[in-house]
């Protein structure tokens, strides 16, 4: 006879970090900071700083990250992400063996304010 243990899935929101989200199921955890302006283009937006750092995920990890303000770019410091963005929303595709923690800037090239652009949230999956 085998015995299966359930896991009761946590998410806590930590309001002591700058727009941090953790979610954890009972395998592993994965967490996105938006840290704020990297960098100022003149009055034709910038660069934000998101860092995406996680453990015990083993596996291709899909993100989407949301923000209140269109998304004209994104970058990481790992050549081997796929990324693209769509209106508010940011995808990133990698391997759990990607650099961790995971460098991402955010663009925005189409005349907002970097200072006005916040996380809103973020959801990942693991295959």
């Amino acid at each position: 006879m085998t015995t299966k243990t359930y896991k009761k899935p946590v998410l806590t929101i930590d309001s002591g970090l700058s727009e941090g989200i953790y979610a954890a199921s009972g395998a592993g955890t994965l967490n996105v900071t938006y840290h704020g302006v990297w960098d100022r283009w003149g009055t034709n937006g910038g660069k934000g700083l998101a860092m995406a750092d996680w453990s015990g995920i083993d596996g291709t990890i899909t993100l989407t990250i949301n923000f209140n303000d269109t998304v004209d770019g994104i970058e990481t410091d790992d050549a081997s992400v796929q990324k693209s963005c769509s209106g508010k929303t940011a995808t990133l595709t990698f391997a759990s063996t990607a650099s961790n923690p995971l460098t991402i800037g955010i663009h925005l090239n189409h005349g907002t304010s970097i200072d006005d652009l916040k996380m809103t949230g973020f959801d990942y999956s693991v295959n």
